[in-house]
């Protein structure tokens, strides 16, 4: 690495390499495309589930979620607040920026998410609030002149045709606002490491999939204003991302990262509960039964958006899915096994065994959900993360379903569809794409992939430093 070792970083949340490969070889991207042909670029494993609020802050810290007793993120705007100020204050001292600032370099940090307020750092930090918080940009020290500038996590969620225009013009602006602050602030001084990070894709993915999707089946046939917002949304960014680069690259290596890849949203849901305890006797709510079928009508139907707002909240309280009074009992293999609820409507579900919890008793549950087609890929959490150390998990078994997600509910129906794809059509994948250049070194990287908990050792190698603590991660970054 040169002598001088700075570094700039920049954060995407949800970048997805399919689409930074479409714009290579559509040979429609400058940004993207100076990593691959001067760089090098390579796979960036999430966490399980690939969540924003397990993610980032291991991105921060080559921390696991686990040892931050971080949990995926929840639906409920006030538990969002409380734990949005929770992580906060367990990332204190503890991100690559807090160390770098400890060994003498000078920072400059924009907007990292769950980093409101911010704190004193060896140069300047800005946020905005983020995931339930409000209030102004902030930076410490403090300054007058970022006032002006909408950072942290915002947005309506978009129900009505009307709103659609108006989410992403908002995304649009933020975008903007954002990525000019932190260009104004690294051109002030010459900071040795710089990092700014966006979310607005994300909220983008999640709301326009089904519009860019041909195959998915609320794709509009005919009409359809919103078919190239994500694709145009990757192109603002590839020539954000072109700025910095033709700008810095001359005086720094340049990093730009994802905390999780995004793909189509599950189209069904299935109780896993069910599937892995199928001869538990249960019997109908009639009563609940009646409304799941109002709710199926409604859904076929496709009245109108707004009735899925109240669909998406009843499906995420667990008021949709609870049809049936459980009696208790084993399942065919002679233990309880339970679905861990917190990790949502997604096709990433932790599975709590209840009883044993042997290698053997595990490997078993490994090949019925293969058997039964159910399971993409299936991992305790010990080989998902590759420690070897002795942590606390939420789940012992971690499973990727093929295609389908999980009901989350003791008493339901086997399968139902889901509801709130109306709303929210894209979801998080496990895979996001690192990118790094360097001009005057060839960059390349030790494993096949990168995981989350690699990013902070590699950077902090990147400027020239030696860790302080134990990573759960590794430098995977060397220079030919």
């Amino acid at each position: 690495m040169p002598s001088n070792n700075r570094v700039l970083i920049i954060g995407i949340d949800s970048l997805e390499a399919a689409f930074v490969n479409h714009l290579i070889d559509n040979k429609t991207s400058k940004g993207f495309s100076y990593f691959f042909e001067g760089g090098s670029s390579t796979l960036l494993k999430s966490t399980f589930p690939p969540d924003t609020l397990l993610a980032w802050p291991t991105i921060y810290t080559g921390l696991l979620p686990q040892r931050f007793s971080l949990k995926p993120e929840p639906e409920n705007p006030l538990a969002l607040k409380v734990n949005s100020r929770l992580v906060r204050n367990k990332l204190l001292g503890k991100t690559f920026w807090d160390i770098a600032s400890r060994s003498g370099k000078s920072v400059c940090i924009v907007n990292p998410i769950f980093s409101y307020p911010p704190w004193k750092v060896n140069g300047l930090m800005v946020t905005g609030p983020s995931f339930g918080l409000k209030g102004p940009t902030m930076s410490h020290p403090a300054r007058n002149d970022v006032l002006c500038y909408r950072l942290g996590t915002y947005g309506r969620i978009p129900l009505l045709p009307h709103e659609y225009s108006e989410t992403l013009r908002e995304a649009v602006e933020q975008l903007k606002s954002i990525f000019s602050l932190a260009y104004k602030l690294f051109n002030e001084d010459s900071y040795d490491i710089m990092f700014v990070a966006d979310y607005t894709l994300d909220r983008i993915q999640h709301y326009y999939w089904r519009y860019y999707d041909p195959e998915d089946p609320l794709h509009p046939k005919f009409m359809n204003p919103f078919r190239d917002t994500i694709v145009n949304y990757y192109r603002a960014l590839d020539a954000i991302i072109w700025k910095f680069i033709n700008r810095f690259s001359d005086e720094c290596g340049v990093m730009v990262l994802g905390d999780h890849g995004h793909s189509r949203r599950p189209l069904r849901l299935i109780s896993i509960d069910k599937v892995l305890n199928p001869e538990v006797q249960c019997k109908y709510r009639y009563a609940e039964l009646l409304k799941h079928l109002a709710m199926l009508f409604a859904y076929h139907a496709r009245i109108d958006v707004l009735s899925y707002w109240f669909i998406k909240k009843m499906q995420e309280k667990g008021f949709l899915g609870r049809l049936m009074i459980k009696k208790d009992s084993d399942d065919i293999i002679g233990h309880v096994i339970r679905s861990i609820k917190e990790f949502g409507l997604k096709e990433f579900v932790g599975l709590k065994l209840l009883s044993n919890k042997s290698r053997e008793f595990i490997d078993k549950i490994k090949k019925v959900l293969a058997d039964s087609g159910l399971s993409e890929d299936a991992f305790t959490p010990y080989e998902y993360y590759g420690v070897s150390d002795s942590l606390e998990f939420e789940a012992d078994l971690f499973m990727k379903l093929k295609g389908i997600g999980n009901l989350q509910s003791t008493n339901s129906f086997l399968t139902l569809p889901n509801f709130t794809r109306r709303i929210i059509s894209g979801g998080h994948s496990l895979f996001s794409v690192f990118l790094a250049y360097d001009s005057r070194k060839r960059i390349r990287f030790k494993t096949p992939f990168m995981r989350v908990q690699d990013v902070t050792p590699s950077i902090l190698s990147a400027a020239g430093l030696k860790p302080e603590i134990k990573f759960d991660g590794l430098n995977v970054i060397c220079y030919e």
